[in-house]
């Protein structure tokens, strides 16, 4: 089911009230965090007795976590190495990790190694060579160990490492390589020592975020790349960025009991339990209008093909009914193949504009028969130029009706340039695909489906929906047409279940577009052309329907 992001510091006031009341959160995550590294290290070496396990902390309660869950580990017959990075941690935890049979590490600080006074320049040589043999006794530990702990930094942490431990990391992931192979079930790191030739596998696990968690690009080699990040109370918003996936690895939620109000996460990650769940299904009641009705305006002389597959996925997505919009050529294209498409007006509980640029008598046709309703829109391809700035549109046809943009990156590029006046690039776009999304819909009132690698569909409010990735198949002509149809089926199936209450939601909305991107992902996993994933569609569709969920 859906799994909700909030930023951290909700999770932080969600804290408060249990510790108030007394109730031990690190006792609770620590021991999760254990178990976690326990499989981790059974997974890969086959027992955990005899493993060797570093520890990297710092001085916040990450730390905490993270040295309770050694002192656990060491009682299980882990070898456990702490190394502290800063001039103090956490007490308590790193006198239960030492109790419990530890060895403490504490790497010199840049002001511990200065250049001392005149008096005692006589000592400076023996404290330099002390603090280098240190430093080396890390960087071995590190680079035998079979599971590293990033306990360094939280979700308190400012942007940034201090130069000591920046450049520890730097030298630690040179001295080992960085290159990951996959086991079962769970990825671990696979590297090769530099100085050794040998292979050796080794899992790093971040404790709630990995430390200096950051997008941009200036500074990676610096910074924590985990195989797993263990995070607790609720999943943070940060971490379900595409751009930091080599940084957190495979992102694990531990419920430690907070009261999270849905109401206030900015983000929502979807999956295949959620089409499982969420798919829309006949009722015993129903009729074809209680099962909606989606009109298609797809296909021009030019490129009837899109109105072909625009359609044909809409009828293979199990709606009531389908409406032909455009032209009669298009038309007896599609009635060709389905006989149960009209070409007859009539109500509509979704529109699907602009696959195939259709000719511009049909647009102004499907815009007329709209007025004066609240009938959802789906807009792709050339539709896109009708969308404008959300003050602009009021008193237009696109006004006090829910809107869905369906651009890629060179699309939402030009959409973007003429909407803020600036040029705005599609390598832009896909250098930040949440914040251009999130701007496009902040600045059109619509929802904005921006397709890619990692399709991200964003609301005017900031809320964002991260559907699970695709395969690569679905790169190919004619796919963003049939997803155009699985979406205008969708919301005019959710719009006739809805219609004698408000328009959907935004967020509603938002999470139907992802239900038809993951219908859309689950056709692209059994075909690799577009004229196979529309019939996929049919495949995918009958399973929900008929099976209660896909048969994967």
């Amino acid at each position: 089911m859906s799994v909700f992001a909030y930023p951290s510091t909700v999770i932080r006031e969600a804290e408060r009230p249990l510790l108030e009341a007394g109730v031990d959160l690190m006792a609770r995550a620590s021991r999760a965090l254990a178990h976690f590294c326990a499989d981790v290290l059974r997974e890969s070496r086959g027992q955990l007795f005899g493993s060797r396990v570093c520890v990297l902390v710092g001085p916040g309660n990450n730390a905490g976590d993270a040295l309770f869950a050694a002192a656990a580990l060491a009682r299980r017959g882990a070898h456990i190495t702490v190394v502290t990075l800063f001039d103090h941690t956490h007490e308590e935890g790193l006198a239960a990790a030492r109790r419990a049979g530890a060895g403490v590490i504490d790497l010199p600080k840049p002001d511990e190694t200065a250049e001392p006074p005149a008096e005692v320049a006589d000592g400076v040589h023996a404290s330099e060579l002390r603090a280098s043999e240190l430093r080396a006794d890390v960087l071995r530990e590190l680079s035998r160990s079979d599971l590293v702990l990033d306990g360094i930094l939280g979700i308190g942490g400012r942007p940034g490492l201090p130069e000591h431990i920046a450049s520890l990391i730097r030298d630690w992931r040179h001295s080992t390589g960085t290159s990951r192979t996959a086991s079962a079930g769970r990825s671990t790191g696979t590297r090769q020592a530099a100085s050794t030739g040998t292979r050796i596998t080794q899992t790093v696990i971040a404790v709630d975020v990995p430390s200096d968690l950051s997008p941009v690009e200036s500074g990676a080699a610096d910074r924590i790349h985990a195989d797993h990040t263990v995070t607790f109370g609720g999943l943070k918003t940060d971490l379900i960025d595409p751009r930091v996936t080599a940084f957190t690895g495979t992102v694990h939620l531990v419920d430690i009991g907070l009261d999270l109000d849905e109401n206030q996460a900015t983000a929502a990650v979807v999956d295949t339990d959620d089409l499982n769940a969420d798919f829309p299904r006949p009722q015993p009641e129903g009729h074809k209008y209680t099962r909606g009705v989606v009109g298609i305006l797809a296909g021009s002389e030019e490129y009837p093909g899109a109105g072909v597959l625009t359609t044909t996925s809409a009828v293979n997505c199990g709606v009531g009914m389908v409406r032909s919009l455009g032209s009669q050529m298009v038309a007896e294209y599609v009635i060709g193949l389905h006989a149960e498409v009209v070409t007859a007006s009539g109500r509509m509980n979704a529109v699907v504009m602009g696959p195939g640029d259709p000719e511009d008598e049909y647009i102004h046709d499907c815009v007329d028969e709209l007025a004066n309703t609240n009938v959802p829109v789906v807009l792709d391809a050339g539709a896109l130029d009708m969308v404008g700035r959300a003050e602009s549109v009021k008193g237009t046809w696109l006004a006090e009706r829910p809107v869905v943009l369906t651009p890629h990156a060179g699309e939402l590029a030009r959409l973007l340039s003429r909407l803020l006046g600036e040029i705005i690039t599609s390598s832009r776009i896909t250098a930040d695909p949440i914040g251009w999304a999130q701007r496009a819909a902040q600045s059109s009132g619509c929802i904005v489906l921006l397709k890619g690698h990692q399709t991200v569909i964003a609301a005017p409010d900031g809320f964002f929906v991260l559907p699970e990735t695709g395969p690569a198949s679905l790169a190919t002509a004619g796919s963003g047409d049939v997803l155009a149809g699985i979406l205008g089926a969708l919301v005019a199936t959710f719009q006739a279940k809805s219609q004698h209450e408000p328009p959907l939601a935004e967020r509603e909305l938002a999470h139907i577009v992802g239900l038809g991107v993951l219908v859309h992902n689950a056709a692209g996993r059994r075909a690799v052309n577009a004229g196979a994933l529309v019939d996929a569609v049919a495949e995918v569709a009958g399973e929900l329907i008929l099976a209660g969920s896909l048969i994967e």
